[in-house]
């Protein structure tokens, strides 16, 4: 009995180890088919990644060929040519069509558009940048296994004009830049990039003395001259009249130069000096150093190393009036009318005082375009206007015993100055007189000039200005103090003249920031 129930039950167990192969070979044969599938999948996926990265990348080489063509190619509309600023829209008061964008500037009332993209129409004044963006933002890249192609397009968000310093206007604006980069083929992918590509006003750096010529001697001092500071936004004079200038304080009047700075005497520079130059010593063409000096001079607050040479635009200046007017003591009030009554100006004389007073004869007119302007002695001339006046002359001589003045109804005045056809021997400013004013506030008159001559203040008197004169020599002799700023490309003061730096200026001139990238974002499709 026992020995045939063992029997049994070993032949009711054939059979078990195929069914235990069966279901192993099912096992296995599934994980081949999940190990196969996940191998398409991660195939799948790296193809799909490998193209869109490609779609991404074509799509930011769209928004770099855009923001090249903007930085360097592009021009931004001015008040005259083929792109006026009077042809847009840039009151931001109409939204968009582009919901993502609040506000726009309009041309003909629709956004302002550069594309090169066939989904998106430019709108644009000007033909020749229209095509010019058309061509430049487009393109393809060889990415080894294919041809991939981009197109951008640019609309403008804000834009305004500011007046910088030196007397130029400049343009501000904000372009959203949009690039579709693709990969055409049987497995397509398109990537979409987006950027904001904007500039802002910032403060401009201005000095006591700024030279801009990067030679040897791009600033000269000697005698006991120098520079100091005050600010004409909280002025107490000191002195008696007429004869009050403001307090000073011994410090804040920087100087700097993209070269050297020949110091000697007893100068003191109560400030600092900034120059992309090192080294203290003899100068030469081939080693410029940032300092030479002899005798007892002082910079009181050190040096300052520029990370590299500044530079200030060169202004446009006006073409001047074809009419010259030389003022003597004995010239009639009728002979001045007669010169500027052309011009939309009157003409009055006090005799006692021998002071003409030119005012415009319609309250709409601010620009008095003249030659040559000379006072002789014992004259003084006193622009009136109210606003900003702007005094477009080729050339300007005050004597000694002569004043300048401006009525205290002109918010500022700008003398632009050209200098055409005088011979180099002649200043194109030779300013002896006295500029009166009662609060110098060196912003008031601001003499602007883009040539290569000379801007020459001498004498005893005190002038209250900002001379921004980039390519200029500016010379100062004798007892001639400025209280505002000087910009030329060279500067001489051999006298016991200082420059009074205007702390104020800081907050009153401004200048356009470098184009910066302020926003990147992309998405597929």
């Amino acid at each position: 009995m026992t020995g045939h129930s063992m029997s049994s039950t070993r032949s009711g167990e054939n059979g078990v180890a195929l069914v235990f192969t069966l279901f192993l070979m099912a096992a296995l044969s599934a994980m081949a088919v999940s190990l196969m599938f996940l191998a398409q999948t991660e195939t799948s996926a790296s193809r799909n990644y490998r193209t869109m990265s490609q779609a991404r990348y074509a799509g930011e080489a769209g928004i770099h060929k855009a923001l090249n063509y903007m930085l360097y190619s592009y021009t931004t509309p001015s008040g005259t040519g083929s792109d006026q600023l009077s042809s847009y829209d840039i009151t931001h008061a109409t939204t968009c069509a582009d919901t993502t964008i609040p506000t726009c500037v309009l041309y003909s009332g629709n956004p302002v558009v550069l594309s090169s993209s066939g989904s998106v129409a430019a709108n644009y004044p000007d033909a020749t940048k229209r095509a010019a963006f058309a061509s430049t933002a487009t393109g393809t890249l060889n990415v080894g296994t294919g041809t991939v192609t981009y197109t951008a397009y640019a609309k403008l968000i804000s834009m305004r004009s500011v007046v910088v310093y030196g007397g130029s206007n400049g343009v501000i604006q904000t372009w959203q830049i949009t690039a579709t980069g693709t990969v055409p083929g049987a497995l397509p992918a398109t990537v979409e990039v987006t950027a904001l590509m904007e500039r802002t006003v910032v403060p401009a750096e201005t000095f006591a003395v700024f030279a801009t010529a990067n030679t040897c001697g791009a600033i000269v001092y000697s005698g006991d001259g120098g520079t100091d500071s005050y600010d004409s936004r909280n002025v107490t004079l000191t002195g008696t009249p007429p004869n009050q200038v403001p307090s000073i304080d011994h410090s804040g009047g920087a100087i700097g130069t993209n070269g050297n700075l020949n110091i000697g005497g007893d100068v003191v520079i109560e400030g600092t000096l900034s120059t992309p130059r090192s080294g203290v010593g003899s100068c030469s063409s081939g080693a410029v150093t940032a300092i030479s000096s002899s005798g007892h001079p002082t910079i009181t607050d050190g040096n300052i190393s520029l990370p590299q040479a500044k530079v200030y635009e060169t202004p446009s200046v006006p073409a001047p009036g074809s009419l010259d007017l030389d003022l003597q003591a004995s010239t009639t009030q009728a002979t001045c009318n007669v010169l500027v009554a052309g011009q939309g100006w009157n003409c009055t004389k006090d005799t006692s005082t021998n002071q003409f007073t030119l005012t415009p004869s319609l309250s709409t007119t601010t620009t008095l375009p003249l030659r040559n302007v000379t006072l002789q002695a014992n004259v003084g001339l006193k622009i009136g206007g109210a606003g900003n006046v702007v005094m477009n002359w080729n050339s300007f001589t005050a004597s000694g015993t002569s004043s300048l003045a401006l009525e205290s109804t002109v918010t500022t005045a700008t003398l632009n100055m050209t200098g055409a056809g005088l011979s180099p021997s002649t200043p194109v400013v030779d300013f002896a007189g006295n500029f009166s004013t009662t609060t110098f506030d060196s912003s008031k008159l601001q003499i602007v000039y883009a040539g290569e001559g000379e801007i020459k203040l001498r004498g005893n008197n005190n002038l209250a200005a900002t001379i921004y004169s980039p390519n200029a020599y500016v010379s100062m002799a004798s007892g001639y103090d400025v209280y505002g700023s000087i910009l030329s490309k060279t500067y001489a003061n051999t006298g016991g003249a200082k420059v009074h730096y205007d702390r104020s200026l800081a907050s009153k001139y401004f200048t356009l920031s470098n184009y910066v990238m302020s926003s990147f974002s992309w998405k597929k499709y």
